[in-house]
């Protein structure tokens, strides 16, 4: 995915939950964070931002947040990045979902019981299933982790795509590491210890989970390759 023209600046500060100023040609500009996440080790004051202006040109932050650079790699941090490549990888069939075979229909944003999962579709042999993505930009070193906030949603998505397989679909959670460089993930059992038995149980009753990284730059993001997943594996921040 292509974010066409974009401006390179440095970050300032975080100034709210979802705001952060920017210096762009010496001018502080107001940019708008659609990533609900902490992004404490990656909205450091000074690190390469890269952002785009508003299709809204009255909104009070004009500009939108897409990327961070951290460490010699861009790390994307658009929220609605991940759903956006996966959509496109499986419309097109270059993504491939572990004993499903496409071509796939597909079906965005679909209601499962009390929750709205992000896919559902039925495969070539008639199978139903469900996939709900989870951006992923908590990473020291080769090793990535999510969440790096509490998740209750992500929480019950987990749950949800657990009655699913029990009811007779096949479920993905599709962990979209938004950036290179990455050999390993796991779930940041001190950040929201709730999450990993969650998911231990889901892959017990069936439910893949599937960690895929990314090419990432200031103006573009694009699926990459699977890597091992393990939510027992260890995490420390850096």
């Amino acid at each position: 995915m292509n974010y066409g023209s974009v401006t390179i600046g440095t970050v300032v500060a975080r100034v709210s939950r979802f705001t952060v100023t920017v210096t762009v040609n010496g001018e502080v500009v107001a940019a708008h964070l659609s990533n609900t996440g902490r992004n404490k080790e990656l909205l450091v004051p000074g690190h390469p931002v890269s952002i785009r202006r508003a299709a809204n040109s009255a909104r009070k932050t004009p500009y939108d947040i897409l990327a961070v650079q951290r460490d010699g790699r861009w790390i994307n941090i658009d929220s609605l990045a991940p759903n956006r490549v996966v959509n496109a990888a499986l419309q097109a069939g270059t993504l491939a979902l572990p004993g499903c075979p496409g071509p796939y229909t597909v079906h965005p944003e679909t209601t499962y019981l009390d929750s709205r999962l992000d896919f559902a579709g039925t495969a070539a042999d008639g199978g139903q299933w469900f996939a709900e993505t989870k951006g992923v930009t908590l990473a020291n070193g080769p090793h990535a982790a999510f969440p790096d906030a509490p998740t209750t949603r992500g929480l019950k998505h987990v749950h949800t795509l657990t009655h699913a397989v029990a009811a007779g679909y096949r479920a993905y959670l599709l962990l979209v590491v938004q950036l290179p460089g990455i050999e390993t993930v796991t779930i940041y059992k001190d950040r929201f210890p709730a999450l990993a038995p969650a998911i231990t149980a889901a892959k017990a009753a069936g439910v893949r989970v599937i960690a895929l990284t990314c090419q990432t730059g200031p103006d573009f993001i694009t699926l990459d390759r699977a890597v091992a997943f393990d939510e027992t594996l260890p995490f420390t921040e850096v």
